[in-house]
């Protein structure tokens, strides 16, 4: 793959895009503004994106970043003002931290604030991205062994580009003609399908798609709809997700469906190379409708403080849990008590015989079941969430529910009635059995 495309500013002046587009070029990367002379937005900026955007150009940005944006406080300050002119509009290609300005002698400083630049924007639903020169950007300004999870654009003018690392548009040339923009025009080709990317996951300002669209069970959805927040509903949606792995491809269901949850956790967006225990439990939570009992998290420890904070949390890896308990590990302390930061989470779905089965995500890389002994040293602990009682459990017999009405448990008239009915009884049937005891 091999898409035609250019990059604009104010400096091309008042841009033909008819002639653009009648000229072969599918693609335009526009610049929105910069720090680099105060902060600013490019004076051709609306011009060019509606111009674009009218003449079925797709439309990427870029935000020139100043000397001064040499800390992660100052990339992440750039990355906001960079929002705020993204802000109502679309776009098919990604938007970019462009690394010109900044002296060599601030590598680790320049690097630390393109990573805040891209993460804030990425917090924001943003496919975000980094261009520089494949020299004296990416290996002199930058630590690009960083910044392998951005994508990027690689300026190098020459007849094929000789950068080493991957890479999604090359800027092969400052001196193209393109019918309809006087002057000189940065030629770029890229080789990713980006606007398929970015509708898909639901980015750039389009709409986010419906995760009960692409994943789950029939039996998941079901849940969800009916509300029941029970241990069932969340260990029905873990388990409809077994086999789910990196192998395969299919863990990222899991961590697009946590990424299309806000707010994000510390605001922070999930990568598919980041360790997903963590976001499989928040996602079933999403799923299940029970976030409000559970939270959202992606850091194991960062949960356990929600735990305590929702009065969950117990601190004693000893117990016999129960189904429905979330389970946390440490693999740095393998004795009880076991009081250090935990590191993996699953969610319990039996007890029996003294053994332990969990359902876990990124257990082997993929979603399976671990079986391990009651008050194994390894358990950090357990979150028991207050779940609703579940419709699934074994209801008692019409003579044992007869035999507690007589014995005064469920109360008199309409309360017995609301009582018996709200539990999910035949209150007929089970006053017909009274009626019978005590004759």
């Amino acid at each position: 793959m091999e898409i035609k495309g250019i990059d604009v500013s104010h400096w091309q002046g008042n841009i033909n895009w008819a002639k653009v587009k009648a000229a072969g070029i599918k693609f335009a990367i526009i610049k929105a503004g910069g720090s680099d002379d105060g902060f600013y937005t490019d004076s051709r900026w609306e011009a060019n994106y509606k111009g674009a955007k009218k003449n079925g150009i797709a439309v990427g940005a870029y935000y020139f970043a100043g000397p001064k944006c040499v800390t992660a406080e100052a990339g992440k300050a750039d990355a906001k003002r960079f929002i705020q002119m993204l802000k109502g509009k679309k776009l098919e290609y990604p938007v970019y931290f462009d690394c010109e300005a900044q002296p060599a002698s601030k590598k680790s400083g320049t690097t630390k604030a393109a990573i805040a630049f891209c993460r804030e924007l990425e917090a924001a639903d943003y496919y975000a991205g980094i261009y520089a020169s494949a020299y004296s950007g990416f290996q002199d300004r930058l630590d690009d062994s960083k910044l392998g999870s951005f994508a990027h654009w690689v300026a190098q003018y020459a007849s094929k580009c000789t950068y080493g690392g991957k890479y999604g548009i090359w800027q092969y040339s400052s001196g193209g003609k393109v019918s309809g923009i006087s002057g000189n025009a940065d030629m770029d080709l890229s080789y990713v399908d980006y606007p398929a990317i970015i509708r898909k996951k639901g980015l750039n300002g389009y709409p986010k798609p419906d995760a009960d669209k692409n994943t789950g069970t029939k039996a998941e959805k079901v849940e969800a709809k009916n509300g029941k927040k029970t241990a069932d509903a969340i260990i029905s949606v873990m388990e409809g997700w077994l086999g789910y792995s990196e192998k395969n491809g299919k863990y990222k269901k899991i961590i697009d469906i946590y990424n299309s949850h806000k707010p994000l956790a510390r605001g922070y967006r999930m990568k598919y190379t980041d360790a997903w225990c963590d976001a499989a439990v928040s996602a079933a939570a999403i799923k299940a409708e029970m976030t409000d009992l559970i939270g959202t998290e992606i850091s194991c420890e960062k949960h356990v403080a929600i735990f305590k904070k929702k009065g969950i949390w117990q601190e004693d890896g000893t117990i016999t849990p129960k189904r429905g308990d979330i389970i946390l590990y440490n693999w740095n302390d393998h004795a009880q008590p076991n009081d250090g930061s935990s590191t993996h989470i699953g969610i319990v779905t039996k007890v029996k015989n003294g053994k332990i089965t969990v359902i876990e995500g990124n257990h082997k890389n993929a979603v399976g079941y671990r079986t391990i002994p009651v008050g194994w040293g390894y358990i950090r602990g357990y979150a028991r969430p207050k779940y609703d009682k579940s419709a699934s459990a074994k209801k008692k017999s019409v003579d044992e529910i007869a035999r507690e009405v007589i014995a005064g448990k469920w109360g008199n008239g309409n309360a017995r009635k609301r009582k018996l009915k709200k539990a999910g009884y035949d209150y007929d049937a089970v006053q017909k059995k009274v009626n019978l005891l005590v004759k």
